[in-house]
Parts: structure tokens; sequence; C-alpha cells
């Protein structure tokens, strides 16, 4: 006597490969979610840069100079704006006011510029600033931890780079 089977019996080609399919989107989504963490001092760099890069265009976009002023032994840093023959904190700027880097984490300026700190008056001055005619100079800043610094340069053309010194 001969049995027959349904012919729904058994698992199709399709359901084998949408099955397959929808593991390698977990996978895949997992293997996005396990990332080393960042380095801090990349971090600070990069967010510098664009902050440097936001200061340079409130400068062109005011018509008043802008500057970066280092404060805390290279631990904070923040934008000042020239007004009225003085340099006024950026405070209300919602990217420019003062930060606070990470611990272990310095803006040194030795060799590029002299020593920035607060006169007995309480007047700051920046170790740099843009021109509200975007005619800024280049520079170079460094941040460092305790194994490795990153450069953040601005270069004739205005660019402002972010690299990893040896």
């Amino acid at each position: 006597m001969r049995v027959r089977l349904p012919h729904d019996a058994g698992v199709s080609l399709i359901e084998i490969l949408v099955g397959i399919s929808i593991l390698a989107i977990v996978a895949f989504a997992v293997t996005l979610s396990v990332q080393p963490p960042a380095d801090p001092l990349q971090v600070e760099a990069t967010r510098l840069a664009v902050r440097l890069d936001q200061a340079s265009q409130e400068a062109i976009a005011t018509g008043q100079p802008v500057g970066l002023v280092i404060g805390g032994f290279g631990e904070t840093y923040g934008f000042y704006r020239y007004v009225d023959g003085r340099w006024w904190a950026l405070s209300d700027h919602p990217t420019l006011r003062e930060r606070q880097l990470p611990e272990g984490v310095q803006i040194d300026l030795s060799g590029s510029f002299a020593p920035v700190d607060a006169d007995a008056g309480g007047a700051v001055f920046p170790a740099f600033w843009f021109d509200p005619a975007g005619l800024t100079e280049p520079f170079r800043l460094r941040l460092q931890s305790s194994d490795h610094a990153v450069e953040v340069a601005r270069d004739g053309a205005g660019t402002i780079l972010v690299s990893e010194l040896g």
C-alpha cells in the first residue's frame, strides 16, 4: 500500500532563505553595536576642530573678532567676542561657551603662542582670534594626554585639520 504525503509537508527554500536573511541582519546589528570605545583625545580634538570652524563662521557672520581663550592650565577653553574694546565670553552661545576637557586631556600652546592668562584687572586676551574678514593666520594647537597627542591646525586656506602625532 502506498502512503501519500501532503504537498505542504516540509520547509520550502524561500522559508530557509528568509530565516538566514533575518539571522544575517541580527548579526550585522550586533557587530555594529559592539564597537570599541572612542579615544577621548581624538573625540575632543574633533570637537575642538568643529568648534573652531564655528567660531570662524561666527566672526564672519557678526563682523566681530572671536577668540579662543585657554584657561585652567590647558584644562578648559572658551570663545570670546571682541566688543567695545574688550573680550566678552560667549557664555550664552550654544556651541562656543566654555568647555572643560576630560580628565587627563590638556591643550598645549607651548612654542606656538605667548602664555594666555588673565592680568591683574581680570581682562583676558585670546591665544588667537578669528578675523571677521576671514583673514585669520594659520595656527597649531596640541591636545595631549599621558600617552599620546593630537594636533589641531588651521592652514593658510582656512581648513581646520586634525592629525595624530607620533
